[in-house]
């Protein structure tokens, strides 16, 4: 296969991809980029105006920050497929008063209040028609905190619809009324069944660790200013019965509610993204404000005064449902990031309807503390307490690797055959 990488054959095959690309994605895009280029330029960019380097803030405030890893392919039995899942959470205080600044929560207090600093869970499942499902539901419900999905159902449609949704039994009066069947029990609020791989199913249970680990953090004694977590609030909504079709949609709205009674702002922030024409809203960035310059860029939704942009129109999931993104850049060195806030908490307090100075006065003070919280040398430009929860969470290959033996050990202590979780094709060295 190396010989036919590296032949010219090869590269035209490229060029051709890419320029088939071109006469139909891109050309279209730099249409309905020609339209918003005005309105980013006025209106929707702007720059950070940082604290000073030795600032001494008038009250510290702590950060915690959230992020999972793991991976769908731990160990094989056969058709069981098993899951291994890690999740960790970070505190830190800006800490400017008595210095050193953005102290570390140490791991006894977090342990002692959250659990064990990071967790580790696993999930199995079979090929049983249905039985992916099922045990998906099933841990589901053992992860998330709220044990009763109408808690959780009943929140999402109050944000959806509005505060005449205070409990379950008001959705008889909506449009869903014919649904509530299934929207009572975690196994039928999976309604993308018939999609669900082993990615799918991975990236679910990671999400809904993630939430509740939040959720954990929300109702402990820490009384954060800012959670952050790492992804975006993207909720994919079932095409036909205009809900989540998947319990993570509903839990998100949970944890946004309790974050606005706990007066904690949750931000998603993204490293990965796909924001067409993220590069080119970096360049004109740099064009009007310099090549140093701290920026955001407010990326509205249809429901915004003067409506979406052109650019995502067509693009169903932007701006997720009840969020409102940005993008932004901390460093000249760093791609444009992501950040994704609540709506319900921006629209009280961010925007100022009528008065888009105010608004834009909002946001600056906003991007002024998570700028600052991106300092750090080692990740300059990215909120260090995410990256912490990052490099706390990450699975390795080398850790995954030594899990796998620890596995294998565990199979023979058990009577069971260590060569049933390794692949058959590994029996012909393939």
């Amino acid at each position: 296969m190396l010989e036919k990488i590296l032949t010219d054959k090869f590269r035209k095959l490229l060029k051709t991809v890419l320029l088939d690309i071109k006469n139909q994605q891109d050309l279209r895009d730099e249409e309905e980029f020609a339209k918003d280029e005005a309105r980013i330029k006025e209106k929707l960019l702007d720059t950070v105006e940082s604290y000073s380097a030795n600032i001494v803030l008038d009250e510290d405030f702590l950060i915690a920050a959230v992020d999972g890893s793991g991976t769908e392919n731990f160990g094989m039995l056969d058709d069981i497929r098993i899951h291994l899942l890690s999740t960790a959470t970070v505190i830190l205080d800006t800490n400017t008063q008595k210095g050193p600044p953005f102290s570390i929560m140490s791991g006894a207090a977090l342990g002692a209040e959250l659990g064990e600093q990071p967790s580790l869970d696993m999930h199995w499942h079979s090929g049983v028609r249905h039985d992916a499902k099922n045990k998906m539901a099933d841990s589901l419900t053992y992860i998330y905190p709220i044990k009763d999905p109408t808690e959780y159902v009943t929140q999402f449609f109050r944000d959806d619809l509005g505060p005449q949704i205070k409990s379950f039994s008001d959705l008889d009066s909506t449009d869903f009324a014919r649904h509530k069947s299934k929207l009572e029990h975690m196994n039928s609020l999976i309604s993308r069944a018939g999609y669900l791989t082993n990615p799918v199913v991975h990236d679910e249970l990671r999400t809904v660790s993630e939430y509740a680990a939040i959720r954990n953090v929300l109702t402990s004694k820490f009384k954060p200013k800012f959670i952050l977590i790492d992804g975006a609030m993207s909720v994919f909504v079932h095409h036909v019965l205009k809900y989540p079709s998947m319990p993570s949609g509903f839990m998100l709205r949970e944890i946004c509610a309790l974050a606005r009674e706990k007066e904690v702002i949750l931000c998603a922030v993204s490293k990965n993204h796909t924001i067409p024409f993220a590069h080119r809203i970096a360049k004109m960035a740099e064009e009007i404000f310099g090549a140093e310059a701290k920026w955001f860029c407010l990326l509205p939704s249809k429901n915004h005064p003067n409506g979406g942009l052109h650019i995502y129109s067509d693009r169903t999931y932007l701006p997720p449902k009840l969020a409102v993104p940005y993008l932004f850049s901390f460093s000249r060195d760093n791609r444009p990031s992501r950040i994704d806030f609540d709506r319900i908490w921006w629209l009280k307090n961010i925007f100022v309807r009528g008065d888009p100075a105010a608004t834009r006065a909002n946001e600056k003070k906003l991007f002024r503390d998570l700028e600052f919280m991106s300092r750090d040398a080692r990740w300059y430009g990215y909120p260090v307490a995410l990256a912490l929860a990052h490099v706390a969470c990450k699975l390795s290959y080398e850790d995954l690797g030594l899990a796998r033996e620890v596995y294998r050990d565990v199979l023979r202590a058990t009577n069971h055959d260590p060569r049933r979780a390794a692949p058959l094709r590994e029996d012909y060295n393939l």
